[in-house]
């Protein structure tokens, strides 16, 4: 973060991204304790991760109030507006993660009732791709690595492609079963939100693009940094 000729603006940068970085870290808990809530079949660790969501919800408002009052105050223009504006969106993505845990943790709560399934543990690797993607994109921006931004956005290709199999893969069982397909229903929905979880680490990736080199990659087919087409801030 470069610095400001108005250091009271790099004390409230600082302060807005610190509220981001709680959100990232109580974020990457409620996922995984989301996970082991499944796979263990924890039924406590569930209701935790219901219950932490409402934190990130507050903090993404006191973010959003805070972003407001510094682009009335500051008027900032540039790299200034972008570090705002680009923090805004970083907030808002990481609570729709949030979202996507508490999401995972409510049918895995249903699953935990229902009669123990050998699949299950087929989701384990979708598991680990997703928070894969979600520390690669929150590394990039903290860093503020446009590179590694890239490279991390490039892999949600890989997520996308993983999650696609698992869906096929549980049609190919459900197909073989005369038992209750309930179970195999709701890990279904598991997978989605797992690859709804990879889009918002994307979006992250471009997110720290935009605020560095003022790139709104965001509609491109090949995203790619430097290529022609991108918008320019």
């Amino acid at each position: 973060m470069h610095d400001h000729i108005l250091s009271s603006f790099d004390k409230a940068l600082r302060s807005m991204r610190e509220m981001v970085l709680t959100m990232i870290s109580i974020t990457r808990k409620n996922v995984d304790v989301a996970r082991r809530g499944l796979l263990e079949r924890d039924t406590d660790l569930c209701n935790e991760a219901i219950a932490s969501d409402h934190e990130v919800n507050q903090l993404e408002k006191d973010v959003d109030q805070m972003g407001m009052e510094m682009l009335l105050k500051f008027q900032p223009a540039a790299l200034d507006l972008r570090q705002i504006m680009g923090t805004l969106r970083v907030a808002n993505n990481m609570e729709r993660i949030a979202d996507q845990a508490a999401g995972i943790a409510k049918r895995a709560r249903i699953i935990n009732q229902l009669p123990e399934m050998t699949e299950l543990n087929l989701i384990q690797p979708l598991f680990e791709l997703c928070l894969a993607n979600f520390e690669a994109a929150v590394a990039a921006f903290v860093e503020g690595d446009v590179e590694a931004a890239a490279t991390a956005r490039a892999a949600d290709k890989v997520l996308d492609a993983a999650e696609k199999e698992f869906d096929r893969e549980m049609l190919r069982v459900m197909e073989n079963h005369s038992s209750p397909l309930e179970g195999y229903l709701h890990l279904i929905f598991v997978a989605r939100f797992l690859e709804r979880v990879g889009d918002h680490a994307k979006n992250i990736c471009e997110d720290t693009i935009f605020i560095a080199e003022a790139k709104d990659i965001r509609f491109l087919k090949n995203k790619r940094t430097g290529e022609d087409g991108a918008a320019g801030f």
